[in-house]
C-alpha cells in the first residue's frame, strides 16, 4: 500500500493552476520551501471562495484563524512550470477543520501536507463552535 494512499478517501473539489514565478526560486534554483505554504494559502481561499464559506464565515460571525499547519516535501520543482494546488476537508470538529492540501506539478504529488483551521469568535479571539448552518456547508465537501 502507498503511503499517499489515504488521499483518495478525500474529495479535492477545486484544484488550481498555478505558474511558478521565477522569484519563488532559491539559490538552489528550485522552489523555496517557504513559497509553498503561500501555495497552500492560495488553495485554501479558493477552495472557501468557491464553497460559500467565505461568505458563511462573514455571516456566521465565525472569524477563522490558522491553527497548525505542516508540509510533507516530495519532489524539487524549477522555474519553469505550472502547478496544481489542491484543498479538500479531511474532518470536521467541534471548533477545528483539518485540511488536506496538496501540489502537483506535471501530474506528480510534489507536496502535501495538513492545516488545522480554528474557528474564533471574532470579539473574543476564543475559539467557538461550527454552526449548523457551517456544518452543513462542510457536510457537503467531506
Amino acid at each position: 500500500m502507498n503511503k499517499l494512499d489515504f488521499l483518495d478517501t478525500i474529495q479535492f473539489p477545486f484544484p488550481i493552476q498555478q505558474p511558478v514565478a521565477w522569484g519563488d526560486m532559491d539559490a538552489f534554483q528550485h522552489i523555496n520551501n517557504v513559497l509553498y505554504f503561500r501555495y497552500f494559502e492560495t488553495g485554501r481561499v479558493e477552495f472557501f471562495n468557491k464553497t460559500n464559506l467565505w461568505k458563511l464565515f462573514d455571516e456566521e460571525k465565525i472569524k477563522i484563524v490558522v491553527g497548525k499547519l505542516e508540509c510533507n516535501y516530495l519532489r524539487e520543482v524549477k522555474h519553469p512550470a505550472q502547478i496544481e494546488i489542491s484543498v479538500g476537508i479531511k474532518n470536521v470538529g467541534n471548533t477545528s477543520l483539518v485540511v488536506h492540501q496538496v501540489i502537483r506539478n506535471d501530474g506528480n504529488i510534489v507536496a502535501h501536507g495538513e492545516g488545522i483551521i480554528v474557528a474564533t469568535n471574532p470579539e473574543t479571539g476564543k475559539s467557538t463552535p461550527w454552526t449548523e448552518k457551517i456544518r452543513a456547508e462542510f457536510a457537503k465537501w467531506l
